[in-house]
């Protein structure tokens, strides 16, 4: 949680570290302007902050690892239960710490368009729990349960989050310019990631020696130099060029030294296991890689390290080696939650009509409408069902408007398709005369569907009825992904190199990329090959 940050990690390592943040969406690193309540909010006392530009790192194609990496990995939802809004709606992000409250941030929250803080207070209040210190009047409203209970908006598009320890009375006077930290302050807007420290009244236990500790402040900086690259800038100000001059050898052995022990953690983390460190092995690498080529200078009264980082390799890596025990449970991603919807409508239909659904083909066999279309009454969507004629295209003059419709249920969270009517779960289709032992549950030409559970002998828990497929197709278009045993599989998932399926029985996994082999993959996809399938975690 954000109340228990603390700045304790070494400088070198944030220097890594803070490379994940590219600046703009376009691939440059042109300088946005400072954003005016930053300055005018954060106070002149604050002994830390960090100012994040969050609708950069999310909508940059390098972050798509992390910002595709839903199911096990749920971050999105993370994020709004503590701040109030998704990330994918978010400009900046800032916390800062100031004696009043020196173990807990406040939080200032930038959105992308005018927010509502009535909706944030709703979205942060935890059903059920006592309310806080009462606020006598103001414009300060409360959310009950909340990290950080108080709001205070500050203008359209800017709300201040507040946590449990500070006074609320004094929200609406917390502002200034002054201070150690007040030119970084103001340089924020200027950069993707700023972070600051006044050193001297943070009095951190950081593992650096005394001559570092003698810096006023530290400001740590992170842009995008290239599509695909990054670049971070560390500057310990001091109040003299000899102190500086004389710090600078030792921050160069402290990254050194760093650097040496993650190669010795990584070696050892290979050799052993992951037993003894809490760091996956592709990120002790990264580091080691990283620290040994930073280069440090001193300029005038402050010494400067730089690291420049290759970003779309790095955040693959990270999110690779992302171990188990970091993920959600099974079963909390929006995206599974609907395709379990999904599944449920198949099974439902297949209840009331004993038979499975099917995509329609007309009298001659051309393809008509989608197996989705079918389920539309099984998924609350009957209003929209009624309204299609069935024995007319997807895109007739009928049913193409019909077709635009958004479906929530048919959609990827946190994976937008390239039209808000698209979907990316779609079934396995075999050709007309397919094998036996090659069948998936859909084949060309079938308006009906095969008779549920019996023609599963492979069993239903063993077999995949829906994907998420790589590539998206409107929903109501009879558009699978063809199967017949020889044709290379498809590929599954987006950048992240996650995907979800759903099983026979009603169950949904999210599986990586390559977390199945392609044997297991093709027995997944056949009703009746009679192999007994091997499938991670079960």
């Amino acid at each position: 949680m954000l109340t228990h940050v603390r700045f304790a990690l070494p400088a070198a390592l944030l220097v890594g570290l803070a490379a994940l943040t590219p600046a703009q969406p376009d691939g440059t690193n042109k300088a946005p302007p400072a954003p005016d309540q930053l300055a005018g909010v954060v106070p002149g006392d604050a002994t830390a902050f960090v100012s994040l530009k969050v609708s950069a790192v999310w909508d940059h194609k390098a972050f798509g690892p992390v910002r595709e990496a839903r199911g096990q990995v749920e971050f999105a939802w993370a994020v709004q239960a503590l701040v109030g809004l998704p990330p994918g709606e978010i400009d900046r992000l800032t916390a800062f710490w100031h004696p009043p409250s020196p173990d807990a941030p406040f939080v200032l929250v930038t959105g992308r368009k005018p927010v509502d803080p009535a909706a944030m207070v709703k979205t942060l209040t935890r059903a059920g729990a006592a309310a806080p210190k009462p606020v006598p009047g103001g414009k300060v409203l409360v959310a009950p349960g909340a990290e950080f209970p108080y709001l205070l908006p500050v203008d359209a598009k800017t709300v201040l989050l507040a946590p449990k320890s500070s006074d609320p009375s004094g929200l609406e006077k917390l502002a200034g310019r002054a201070g150690p930290l007040g030119a970084a302050v103001e340089s924020a807007g200027r950069h993707t990631l700023t972070v600051g420290l006044d050193v001297k009244a943070a009095k951190l236990p950081l593992p650096i020696s005394g001559p570092l500790l003698e810096a006023d402040t530290a400001v740590l900086t992170a842009d995008l130099t290239g599509e695909s690259t990054g670049k971070a800038e560390l500057r310990l100000a001091f109040t003299t060029a000899e102190k500086a001059k004389t710090a600078a050898p030792l921050l160069k052995a402290k990254l050194d030294e760093l650097s040496v022990w993650a190669a010795a953690q990584e070696k050892r983390v290979v050799e052993r296991g992951q037993e003894g460190t809490s760091y996956p092995a592709p990120l002790l690498d990264w580091i080691a890689k990283t620290l040994k080529a930073v280069k440090v200078r001193t300029d005038g009264k402050a010494v400067v390290a730089t690291a420049d980082v290759k970003l779309d390799e790095m955040v693959s890596r990270l999110v690779s080696a992302a171990p188990d025990a970091a993920l959600a449970p099974r079963g909390s991603s929006a995206a599974e939650n609907n395709m379990k919807q999904i599944l449920l409508g198949v099974i439902s239909y297949s209840d009331a009509n004993n038979r499975m659904p099917s995509n329609s083909y007309d009298k001659d066999g051309k393809p008509l409408l989608s197996w989705r279309v079918q389920i539309l009454p099984y998924i609350e969507q009957s209003n929209v069902y009624q309204q299609f004629k069935l024995d007319e295209p997807w895109d007739s003059d009928n049913n193409k408007p019909l077709s635009q419709i958004v479906v929530k249920v048919f959609q990827v969270p946190g994976r937008p398709a390239g039209q808000p009517w698209e979907t990316y779960f779609r079934a396995f289709v075999g050709p007309k005369g397919v094998k036996p032992e090659h069948r998936p549950w859909l084949v060309e030409g079938e308006s009906k569907g095969p008779a549920f559970p019996a023609a599963f002998p492979d069993g239903t828990s063993n077999t995949w009825l829906v994907v998420e497929a790589a590539e998206a197709v409107p929903w109501a278009k009879p558009d699978d992904l063809p199967y017949d045993g020889v044709l290379p599989l498809p590929k599954l998932g987006g950048p992240g190199g996650v995907y979800v399926a759903g099983f026979g029985d009603g169950s949904v996994r999210t599986f990586r990329r390559g977390q199945i082999d392609e044997q297991n993959m093709r027995f997944l996809i056949s009703v009746a090959d009679g192999n007994v399938v091997n499938i991670p975690g079960r």
